[in-house]
């Protein structure tokens, strides 16, 4: 990460205590004891080596303006993955001015652990 990398993740952090909410598809959801949570594919991030996971910023948008066409809506604060080791920057876009991104390449058992963390917005249907 250069210098310049840098200072844009300083002046765009999200706070701590922000909570991120994850669109979720159907292909991404685990079932376990008839209970749903994401799984840890659901926080990989896109074939864009510059980006990250796309999230919004919950307090920037409401639910039905995140969920688009996707199963579900999950919600994790945004010191999950920080203190995994991932930034976590704001990146407003011209159709959605929440739009942020966990930066960094996510690894399988931390994506696990951030899924396990999430809640639901809107919960998946079975």
């Amino acid at each position: 990460m250069s210098s310049k990398d840098t200072i844009k993740i300083e002046n765009n952090i999200v706070s701590d205590e922000e909570f991120l909410w994850r669109r979720i598809h159907q292909s991404l959801i685990i079932w376990e004891a008839d209970r749903p949570r994401p799984i840890s594919g659901a926080f990989k991030r896109s074939s864009n080596k510059d980006a990250g996971v796309s999230v919004d910023i919950a307090s920037k948008t409401t639910p039905d303006k995140s969920i688009k066409d996707s199963a579900a809506l999950a919600s994790v604060q945004a010191i999950v993955p920080r203190d995994l080791g991932y930034p976590v920057c704001a990146d407003p876009i011209p159709d959605n001015p929440a739009h942020a991104l966990i930066k960094g390449n996510i690894s399988v058992s931390n994506g696990r652990k951030i899924a396990k963390k999430c809640t639901w917005v809107i919960p998946p249907k079975k």
